[in-house]
């Protein structure tokens, strides 16, 4: 009944980020309380705290880079510019150069965590340092869902090989997250 609405919610996904979603119609498609929990639990899991976007973003790119490299990283990259975030900042976390302090230290967080690499308990520390308690909870929930699309989009059939990024200044070749940390 309301699988007309979730599809053309999607197209303007698909439309907005030119974002190929057809694991999403399919999802629609086979069951619409399906998709409607999945949305829903993707809301509960975007709480920001009082991190800065570069930071927010960053754990998003971190974790969304431990399950994929290609359509969905393209599509947070998008988003993290779209939310004002530098173009310079996301091509340095992509490449695994230095970044503005604030998105480092999201990302190296979220990939941390993300990998159960020794450092996260000091990553955490000056997460919630800077930006409190509240924060370093924002960040591990926008991690743990920016993990579930690409999860559940390869889990359905759809995952994609590999891809460069494309940003503003020209691609950028994605090196694997953890390597500075």
């Amino acid at each position: 009944m309301l699988g007309w609405l979730y599809h053309r919610m999607i197209r303007r996904l698909e439309t907005r980020y030119r974002y190929d979603a057809s694991y999403l119609h399919e999802m629609t498609d086979a069951s619409p309380g399906a998709f409607r929990r999945f949305v829903r639990a993707q809301t509960a899991l975007r709480m920001r705290g009082a991190a800065p976007p570069g930071a927010w973003f960053g754990a998003m790119l971190a974790a969304t880079l431990h399950e994929d490299c290609g359509p969905c990283t393209q599509l947070v990259a998008d988003m993290a510019l779209e939310a004002g975030v530098a173009p310079d900042a996301v091509h340095a976390l992509l490449a695994g150069g230095p970044a503005d302090p604030d998105a480092q230290l999201g990302f190296d967080f979220a990939a941390a965590f993300c990998k159960g690499h020794r450092v996260a308990a000091d990553l955490r520390a000056e997460v919630e340092r800077r930006w409190g308690k509240e924060t370093v909870m924002a960040l591990a929930l926008t991690a743990a869902g920016a993990r579930s699309y690409p999860l559940v989009k390869r889990a359905l059939g759809h995952a994609a090989a590999c891809t460069r990024i494309h940003l503003p200044h020209g691609e950028v070749v994605v090196a694997q997250p953890l390597e500075a940390a």
